[in-house]
C-alpha cells in the first residue's frame, strides 16, 4: 500500500509535558486536525476517515479508519512540527477490528492493511517513508521494501496481525522511528509527514480499525498514562 504526506496546512499537535524535562508532542483525534486531507486511488472506492466517540467514555473520541472494497490515507499537514533528532520515538494506541481477509502484505495482490501508520519525508514527486503496519497473514516482524518509479520508497514493518483482534483490545505501539530512517534510508530527515492508511481494494473486503492518539517522545521518555489511554 503507497501512501504519501505531503499536503499544505497548519497541523494540529497537543502538547503534552511528562515526567522530569522531557515532553512529548501529541495528536489526539477530538477532531480531524486542520490542514489534513484525506487523497484515494484514481477509479478506486475512498476509505472513511472520522472521529467518533468512544461509548465507554464519555468525551473521548477516537478516529475512525473504515473501508469497502476500498483504498485512502489520511494525510497530515506538511512538514509537521516535530524534530526527529530531539524526538526520534513515535509511539501510537490503535485496535483492529474487522481485517480484510486473506490480506497479506508480502503478496501485491493481497496487499491490503485494516490500518497503516506511515512517516514520510520529501515532496509529491519524490518520497521516502517508514511504514508501520497491521495486516492479516502477514507475520509480526516480517518488513520489506517497496519502490514506484525510483521516485517514491517504502520500508514496511508489520506490527500485529489477525492474532492480535478480538474487538476490544487497543494497544500502544513504540518504535524508534529516526533510526529506522537512519537504517533503511541513511540518514534522519529534517522535516516530516503523517500517512493514515485503510485499503481493502484486492481482496474485496471490508475492514475497520480505531487509532486513539500519535506521539513523538524523547529516547528517554517513560510511556504515560494520560486521560485518553
Amino acid at each position: 500500500m503507497k501512501t504519501a504526506a505531503y499536503s499544505v496546512g497548519c497541523g494540529c499537535l497537543l502538547l503534552c509535558f511528562l515526567s522530569g524535562t522531557a515532553a512529548a508532542q501529541r495528536i489526539s483525534f477530538r477532531a480531524i486536525p486542520p490542514g489534513w486531507s484525506v487523497e484515494g486511488k484514481p477509479f478506486t472506492k475512498a476509505s472513511i476517515f472520522e472521529v467518533q466517540n468512544n461509548p465507554a467514555a464519555p468525551g473521548h473520541q477516537w478516529l475512525s479508519v473504515t473501508s469497502e472494497k476500498a483504498s485512502a490515507s489520511l494525510l497530515s499537514s506538511y512538514p509537521l512540527p516535530v524534530n526527529l533528532n530531539k524526538t526520534p520515538i513515535i509511539r501510537w494506541r490503535w485496535r483492529a477490528t474487522v481485517l480484510p481477509p486473506g490480506a497479506d502484505g508480502r503478496d501485491p495482490e493481497k496487499d491490503d492493511q485494516v490500518i497503516g501508520l506511515y512517516v514520510s519525508s520529501g515532496s509529491r514527486f519524490r518520497q521516502q517513508s517508514i511504514a508501520y503496519r497491521w495486516e492479516t497473514q502477514t507475520p509480526v516482524g516480517a518488513e520489506g521494501t517497496v519502490r514506484y518509479a525510483s521516485l517514491f520508497a517504502v520500508k514496511w514493518f508489520t506490527v500485529r496481525n489477525e492474532n492480535h483482534v478480538d474487538g476490544e483490545t487497543f494497544f500502544i505501539e513504540e518504535r524508534n522511528v529516526a533510526e529506522d530512517f537512519k537504517k533503511t534510508f541513511g540518514a534522519v530527515p529534517d522535516e516530516i509527514g503523517i500517512g493514515i492508511s485503510c485499503n481493502s481494494q484486492y481482496t474485496g473486503s471490508k475492514s475497520a480499525a480505531q487509532l486513539d492518539w500519535i506521539e513523538f517522545c524523547e529516547a528517554d521518555t517513560k510511556q504515560t498514562t494520560l486521560a485518553s489511554d
